[in-house]
C-alpha cells in the first residue's frame, strides 16, 4: 500500500469506550502516535499481527544521551497509593521566605517555620524541596523516569490526577499511580536539559499546591477530562487556578482555554473561512438558534450534527432526508416537523428514523413523550445549559468521501508526528474506534528516516448506492467474488500527504490559534486534528484537487498509544512503564523527547 513514510495497519474490533467523563472510562477518547485506539487492550502494541516500521532505529544520532534512569522511589512505610490518609509534610509554609536554586539548611528551617522534616537534605534542589515538603506524594515510585538534571536550565512539573475510589486510580494509571504516558513526556523534557518532576493535584490541599506550581517555570497537566470531579474536587476551582498561574507569567501546557475553546465543537465554526475549514458551518447554542438554522441546512444537503459534550462520536449525527428531496439552492425551502430522518450515529454506526420535531426534541430535553422512542446509548440534551456550560450544536455539511477514510495528524507544536488513516468498517460511516475500523499509520521521518509521501487506498466498493445515497465498501476478503459477480469494482484513491502536510503546517497553524480566538496561547505540545476528505465529486472518484477539511480537533489529554502496555485493567493490575515492550519504548522516547525540545522553545531555550 502506497509509498513514503513507515506504514503500520491495525483492524480493530474492541468494544466502543466509555464516555472519558466517568470514573471507569477508558485512558483517552483517542491516541496518538503509531495508529493505535487508546481502548485497545494492553498487548495490542506488541500484536503478532503488527505490521512493524521500515525503519525505527532505538535512537537518532541527534538525541542527546539519555541520563541515568533514577531508582525507584520508596513508598512511605505508612501508606501506599492515592491521597488517602496522608498530609503535606509541611503544610503552613512562610511563603515570604526567598529559595536558592540549592536549598540552604537556614532557608529549610525559615521556610518550613522549624527544623525541617527528615526528608531534607541540605543542598537539594529547589523543585524538590518544594515537592517533598508541600506535595502528597500519591505514586508509589517513578519506575523509568530519568534522574533530574543536577543543573536544571529551566524547572517544570506534569501534573496528573489520582482517583482515590477507583481500583486503579483510574484507568488512565499505571500500578504505581502515574498516569500510564507520563513518563516518556517527563523524560522528553528532562532530556531537554530542564527538570519535569511527576506530580499529583490533590483537591484538599488546593491552595498550598497552587503556591507550589507558582514556584516553577512551565506546567504540563495531564489530567484527564471529569477524573478531578471523580476524586471530589472541583474543575472549575482547578482551571480558575491554572488560568491564574498563566497569567502570572508561568506557561501552561495546555491551559484550560486552549483545551476548551479547541476542543469544543464551535472551534468548527471559528475555523470556517480558513482553508481547513466548511464555510457553511454554523454552531446553535439555544432551542430557536437550532429550529432556525437547520431547517434551512437539512433541506438543501445532507448534515452533521455535532454535540459538544460527547466522546468517541456520541451525539454525533449524520443525517439524511428519507424522502430524498433536497432543493436546488440553499434556502429555497425549509423541513417540516413532520419530515422523516434518517440519523446514523458515528459511536457505533447504528441508525434511527425520527421525524424533524421528534430530532429537535431530543437535541433540547432528551428522551421525553415527544421525542419518540431512541436506541441511542445518549441521553440527548445537547443544549443544556446553554453556551456558558458547553451545550452546543454544531451543523456542518455532510462530506460524502468520508467513506475514504480521514486522516489523523498527530502533532507536537507545529511539528507533524505522523498521520493516521482511518477507514470506516464495511457498511459504516464512522471511523471510531470500536466499530471494526481500519487503521493506517504513516510516519513522517519520526520512528523512521523516511517522511511521507503519497499513499493509495484500495478498496472493493459496491458499484450501486444504497438507499441513503452510498456506495460502501466490503470486506476485503469478500471483494474479489463480488467484483466477479458484478457487485462490486476495485476503486483506487491516492492522497498525498506530503502536500497536505506542508500547507496545514506552513500555511494554517500559524493563523490557527488566532482564528480559535486564543491568540496569546501557542500551539499546544500534543495534540491531534482529524481531517475529512471536503473535495467534490462523488465518492471513490478520483478528485481533481484535494480539500481536506477539519472535523475535530483534540488537545485534552491525547495519549500515548506506544504506552498502550502500562496502564491497568483487571487482567492486567500490575503493570507500568517496565511492562512497555523495547521497541515500542523506543519509538515512545523519539516522541517524547521531540515533545522535550518544542517545550524548550516555547520557554527560550536553544537546543
Amino acid at each position: 500500500m502506497g509509498c513514503g513514510g513507515s506504514v503500520e495497519k491495525k483492524a480493530l474490533a474492541e468494544s466502543p469506550p466509555a464516555a472519558p467523563a466517568a470514573a471507569n472510562a477508558k485512558p483517552a477518547e483517542e491516541a496518538a502516535g503509531g495508529g493505535y485506539k487508546q481502548d485497545a487492550p494492553p498487548e495490542a502494541p506488541a500484536a503478532a499481527d503488527a505490521k512493524p516500521s521500515e525503519a525505527a532505529p532505538a535512537e537518532a544520532a541527534k538525541d542527546p544521551a539519555p541520563a541515568e534512569a533514577a531508582p525507584a522511589a520508596a513508598a512511605p512505610a505508612s501508606s501506599g497509593k492515592g491521597a488517602t490518609g496522608k498530609a503535606p509534610l509541611v503544610p503552613d509554609p512562610d511563603w515570604s521566605v526567598p529559595l536558592s536554586d540549592k536549598v540552604s539548611a537556614d532557608e529549610a528551617k525559615a521556610f518550613c517555620k522549624g527544623d525541617p522534616p527528615s526528608a531534607f537534605t541540605a543542598g537539594m534542589d529547589k523543585a524538590d524541596f518544594l515537592i517533598d515538603m508541600c506535595l502528597i506524594k500519591v505514586s508509589t515510585d517513578n519506575d523509568g523516569l530519568l534522574a533530574q538534571p543536577p543543573e536544571p536550565k529551566k524547572r517544570t512539573v506534569l501534573v496528573q490526577i489520582y482517583i482515590d475510589a477507583h481500583e486503579f486510580g483510574g484507568t488512565d494509571k499505571s500500578c504505581n499511580g502515574h498516569r500510564y504516558d507520563s513518563v516518556p513526556f517527563a523524560n522528553g523534557i528532562i532530556n531537554s536539559g530542564m527538570s519535569c518532576h511527576l506530580i499529583h493535584y490533590v483537591h484538599a490541599y488546593h491552595e498550598l499546591f497552587f503556591k507550589v506550581m507558582e514556584k516553577f517555570d512551565a506546567v504540563k497537566v495531564r489530567c484527564n477530562p471529569g477524573q478531578i470531579k471523580d476524586n471530589g474536587g472541583d474543575q472549575n476551582r482547578f482551571d480558575d487556578s491554572m488560568r491564574a498561574i498563566k497569567k502570572a507569567g508561568i506557561p501552561v501546557w495546555p491551559s484550560p482555554d486552549v483545551m476548551t475553546y479547541m476542543g469544543a465543537k464551535d472551534a468548527l465554526t471559528n475555523i470556517k473561512d480558513m482553508s481547513i475549514g466548511l464555510s457553511d458551518t454554523g454552531t446553535y447554542y439555544s432551542e430557536e438558534e437550532l429550529k432556525e438554522g437547520f431547517f434551512k441546512t437539512m433541506k438543501f444537503q445532507r448534515r452533521v450534527m455535532k454535540q459538544n459534550r460527547g466522546s468517541s462520536g456520541e451525539g454525533i449525527w449524520i443525517i439524511s432526508l428519507k424522502s430524498g428531496e433536497y432543493c436546488a439552492n440553499y434556502g429555497d425551502d425549509v423541513v417540516k416537523e413532520d419530515d422523516v430522518l434518517i440519523l446514523m450515529e458515528a459511536n457505533d454506526n447504528h441508525v434511527e428514523e425520527h421525524t424533524v420535531a421528534e430530532f429537535v426534541e431530543w437535541c433540547v430535553n432528551g428522551r421525553s413523550d415527544k421525542s419518540g422512542t431512541w436506541n441511542s446509548k445518549g441521553t440527548g440534551k445537547y443544549l443544556e445549559g446553554g453556551k456558558e456550560a458547553g451545550g452546543q450544536l454544531v451543523d456542518q455539511r455532510f462530506c460524502g468521501r468520508i467513506l475514504e477514510g480521514e486522516l489523523r495528524f498527530n502533532m507536537v507544536n507545529d511539528v507533524c508526528l505522523g498521520v493516521i488513516h482511518k477507514v470506516p468498517a464495511p457498511g459504516g460511516m464512522s471511523a471510531v474506534g470500536g466499530t471494526g475500523s481500519v487503521y493506517t499509520f504513516y510516519d513522517n521521518a519520526t520512528l523512521g528516516t523516511e517522511p511521507m509521501g503519497k499513499f493509495d487506498f484500495e478498496a472493493f466498493v459496491y458499484k450501486e448506492k444504497d438507499t441513503s445515497g452510498n456506495r460502501h465498501r466490503v470486506a476485503p476478503e469478500e471483494g474479489p467474488a463480488k467484483v466477479e459477480s458484478g457487485e462490486c469494482v476495485k476503486e483506487t484513491i491516492s492522497v498525498d500527504l506530503a502536500a497536505l502536510c506542508e500547507t496545514f503546517v506552513k500555511n494554517d497553524c500559524p493563523k490557527l490559534m488566532e482564528a480559535l480566538k486564543l491568540p496569546d496561547e501557542p500551539i499546544p505540545l500534543w495534540w491531534t486534528a482529524d481531517f475529512i476528505n471536503g473535495a467534490t465529486g462523488e465518492c471513490w472518484t478520483q478528485p481533481e484537487e484535494q480539500k481536506w477539511v477539519v472535523g475535530e480537533f483534540n488537545c485534552s489529554c491525547v495519549g500515548l498509544s506506544k504506552c498502550l502496555a502500562a496502564y491497568c485493567t483487571s487482567d492486567y493490575p500490575k503493570v507500568s512503564y517496565k511492562d512497555i515492550p523495547e521497541q515500542e519504548k523506543a519509538d515512545a522516547k523519539k516522541y517524547g523527547d521531540i515533545v522535550g525540545r518544542e517545550a524548550a522553545k516555547l520557554l527560550g531555550l536553544s537546543n
